[in-house]
């Protein structure tokens, strides 16, 4: 579908001065009557996107940024104000001005597609109504089609709108590496490559959509090309979140230790989005040809290899070496087999006993991942969550941990063991834009109340943007689950954090509580913690319970249950019933007591 491009498009104002606000508003409304694109195009579009965003959604695609605004506000007045389109589409282009046009085409087209396969379903049953729809949104999408390229041609004219040079993808900048690897090894000149990781554009993403994250990157790009990069270096892209740039001819390590400082320092200011601005959190890896390698592919395998190693340390760069080979393998081969283990569905559970104070019964259960694995061992919970960190199964291992730990408390409850039941989520879980509509479908397919179970967020998830995770949790509290927060004062929230979110339990950290009898210190922590809950209504849990010394304290203080070595190890499913059925967490507490 190639739009009719006007021979002399343009983005300049009457009097011939470039406007960006201006110009773009004249050459979008001149487009929009080329095409045939009036009021009653925009109309049947926003309603289009009303019907399919509402009742439809599996098939709604929005368009990015204020484009999506414009429509939204259309669908909800009913109207189609010509000018508000006009300059959302105006604003969306803006967005978009320096990417290839091909994937311009690409991301109308996807929209197109979306929108075309809700009308289909909608309105199938109304040919005419269909056929009208189907044109207008036609119309529409030549129209977006024809502004982007239009930009994209000015962009390559002095004076333009847009004055930025193309930065090669991946295969482009492959060759160009290649072709520069081959002048240094003839002169025997050293070569550095810093692998910039850009972190913030998957939350960019996830939050405002592809659109606005690539003009993250975009931006970003025209940062280092006007205020850091020489002449003579290369940048290009060679992933969704990472650029190379070559700098030839250096005298050696240390001047690419240099430049990859000079660059950090330059991405340090954010970088404003729409009304938003976010930082950049970049790390870099360096590798320098021909000590770290002697081809392009190696070089830029060894500097995403230093690059993780800056984004897990303390320093925001770090040079290769051949340790970060041997622990990269490592972190493959574990890679590999958790892939293997939820293919075969070979992980399993435990679940930690949680005793009631009143009682000495099991008043909850926390369960846990195990991962036993033919090659590997038995891998510690933390080993195996931070493997899916890093390949990228933090949804997989989630969904799988939540489906399986929710049909087992179906499970226990047919026994006779009714009880709460928590599982912990990480912050990457926790962020899935789906997971309240996953945890609710899981419930239902499980059979098990909502207020059965808890959702145990560890601080340092909730330290971040609190209004997304303000907003997560109340679609969570509204489906009935109860909220937990686990290793409070260990990491980097505060008590205004706890005070605006809906948690219902505390989770006293083992840190603290191991040692509470014989550090005064940690013992004044848990009470003031105790307390603390107390005072915000949430019921306590304390974990790391080594003594029954400790439990009579911390009875004491008002603790309504404890787990840890005292009470029990983490258990299989039929443990569990034998462990409830023994009386044994009674004996522990009437023990303790004594």
């Amino acid at each position: 579908m190639s739009p009719l491009i006007p021979p002399n498009s343009s983005s300049e104002s009457a009097d011939g001065a470039a406007d960006p606000g201006v110009g773009l508003a004249a050459l979008t409304a001149r487009l929009a009557e080329e095409f045939n694109v009036g009021p009653e195009t925009l109309h049947r579009v926003a309603s289009a996107f009303r019907e399919v965003r509402d009742r439809a959604p599996d098939l709604f695609v929005p368009v990015a940024g204020a484009l999506a605004a414009a429509f939204a506000a259309q669908a909800v007045s009913g109207g189609a104000d010509v000018a508000a389109v006009h300059a959302a589409l105006g604003e969306w282009a803006l967005d978009a001005e320096e990417e290839p046009l091909e994937r311009m085409r690409r991301d109308c087209q996807r929209f197109q597609d979306a929108m075309t396969r809700g009308v289909l379903r909608l309105h199938a049953g109304s040919a005419d109504e269909c056929t009208e729809t189907l044109l207008a949104l036609q119309r529409f999408n030549f129209l977006q089609l024809a502004l982007l390229a239009s930009l994209a041609t000015r962009s390559q004219e002095e004076g333009g709108v847009v004055r930025t040079l193309p930065t090669p993808e991946y295969a482009a900048f492959m060759e160009i590496f290649r072709t520069t690897i081959e002048s240094h090894r003839q002169d025997g000149r050293q070569l550095a490559l810093l692998l910039l990781q850009v972190g913030k554009v998957e939350q960019i993403d996830r939050q405002l959509g592809l659109q606005k994250g690539e003009a993250f990157m975009l931006r970003l790009t025209r940062r280092l090309r006007e205020g850091v990069l020489r002449k003579q270096d290369q940048l290009g892209r060679v992933s969704r979140d990472q650029f190379a740039c070559l700098l030839p001819r250096i005298a050696g390590e240390g001047v690419a230790i240099l430049a990859a400082n000079k660059v950090l320092g330059a991405l340090e200011a954010p970088i404003p989005i729409g009304d938003r601005i976010f930082d950049t959190d970049a790390v870099i890896g360096i590798a320098v040809y021909p000590e770290h390698g002697e081809d392009p592919q190696t070089l830029v395998r060894n500097a995403k290899l230093a690059a993780r190693v800056a984004r897990e340390g303390a320093e925001r760069s770090a040079v290769y070496n051949a340790l970060h080979g041997e622990s990269e393998e490592r972190q493959l081969r574990y890679e590999t087999r958790l892939r293997h283990a939820l293919e075969q569905n070979t992980l399993g559970l435990v679940f930690e006993p949680q005793l009631d104070a009143h009682t000495g019964r099991i008043g909850g259960l926390e369960c846990g991942l195990r991962w036993q694995d033919a090659e590997l061992g038995e891998v510690p919970e933390v080993e195996a969550l931070a493997t899916a960190e890093r390949a990228g199964l933090v949804r997989e291992v989630t969904w799988w941990l939540f489906n399986n730990a929710l049909r087992q408390s179906a499970g226990f409850a047919k026994a006779g063991l009714e009880c709460k039941l928590g599982l912990r989520v990480s912050a990457s879980g926790l962020l899935q834009p789906d997971f309240p509509e996953f945890v609710d479908r899981a419930l239902r397919t499980w059979g098990v109340p909502p207020g059965r179970l808890v959702i145990g967020v560890h601080e340092s998830a909730i330290a971040g943007d609190l209004a997304q995770v303000r907003d997560l949790f109340g679609r969570l509290k509204r489906l009935g689950l109860r909220l937990g927060i686990a290793g409070f004062a260990t990491g980097a929230s505060s008590l205004g954090n706890l005070a605006q979110l809906p948690f219902d339990e505390m989770q006293l950290s083992a840190a603290f509580v191991h040692d509470m009898q014989r550090s005064p210190l940690h013992g004044k922590i848990v009470r003031s913690l105790v307390r603390l809950a107390r005072d915000f209504g949430l019921r306590v849990t304390a974990e790391g319970v080594a003594d029954g010394e400790t439990v009579v304290a911390l009875l004491a203080l008002g603790c309504e249950r404890v787990q840890g070595p005292h009470v029990s190890p983490p258990l299989t499913a039929e443990d569990i019933m034998i462990f409830e059925r023994s009386g044994a967490g009674l004996a522990k507490l009437r023990l303790s007591d004594l």
